[in-house]
Formats: C-alpha cells, structure tokens, sequence
C-alpha cells in the first residue's frame, strides 16, 4: 500500500512539472524558438553573423523574464579559440556579449575605456545569471590591478 501512495505522490508531483513546463514553453514560444531567437540576436554583433558556432546555450527564468545564456564563437573556431558569452532576455533588442579575453599583462591607454566597457558586460551577464556570481569580481580584480599599474603618457 506504501508503495501505491509513493507511487501516486510520485506521478502528480512529476505531472505538476511537465505541466508547468509545458505553460512556460507555450506562453515563451517554445525553449526552441527563444534559443533560436537569443543565438540570432547573438550572431548578429559579429562581422559575419552566418558563421556564428555556439555552445552550452540554456534558457532560464528570472524576475518573470526568460534569459538565454551561453557562449558563442566565429565558424570553426580554434581549439585555443575564445568563445564569447552571451545572454538575451526575451523581447530585448539587444543582446549582452562579453568578450571573454584574459586580461593582459599592459593594457595601453587607448584600450582602456573597452576593457572597462567590456568588464561591465560581464556584470550583466552575472545578473542575468548567465555567469557564475563572483565571475565579475574576480575579473574586475585582475583588471583593476592591471589599470592601477598603467603610465599614461610615458609619466607615472
């Protein structure tokens, strides 16, 4: 009898989630659609969108909105390639892309407003849960040091 009710508990906790699934896929569109619609808004920021390889792409949700995460790079990228990260939230004209470089070891003076820019891309992307928390911190750490070391102009 034990058996009987674990099994029935089993099945109606099991259909709430396929039901509940199901809503979100249909009230979204589809997950398919929403990921093809992230990737496309993605590829679209490179000079050649048509060439756009991605990987380990995920929808979720947050404050109501679905979010489509993962890392993007040009066709055929190299083993070495960096593949860039990405996050979309539904029925934005724009996605979120970081850029995934290491910070250097000297950044030049005319280079530094991108690297700042770009740091604070991957910010969002942690907010919008697309990165682990703490990924921003520790990037930023590294790019503060490397910025705290600079000359400007030849003068310290």
């Amino acid at each position: 009898m034990k058996r009987f009710i674990i099994l029935g508990v089993s099945l109606s906790l099991y259909s709430g989630c396929l039901g509940t699934t199901g809503a979100w896929a249909a009230g979204h569109g589809g997950a398919s659609a929403l990921v093809a619609e992230g990737e496309r808004r993605a590829a679209a920021t490179l000079a050649d969108p048509h060439v756009a390889t991605f990987r380990n792409v995920a929808v979720h949700t947050m404050d109501g909105a679905s979010v489509v995460c993962g890392e993007m790079a040009e066709h055929n990228p190299p083993a070495d390639g960096v593949f860039k990260k990405f996050g979309y939230v539904q029925g934005q004209d724009d996605p979120v892309v970081f850029s995934g470089r290491d910070v250097p070891q000297k950044i030049e003076f005319n280079e530094v407003n991108a690297w700042l820019n770009d740091s604070i891309k991957l910010e969002d992307l942690e907010e919008m849960g697309c990165v682990p928390k703490g990924t921003y911190h520790r990037y930023n750490e590294d790019l503060n040091k490397v910025m705290s070391q600079r000359h400007q102009f030849g003068v310290d």
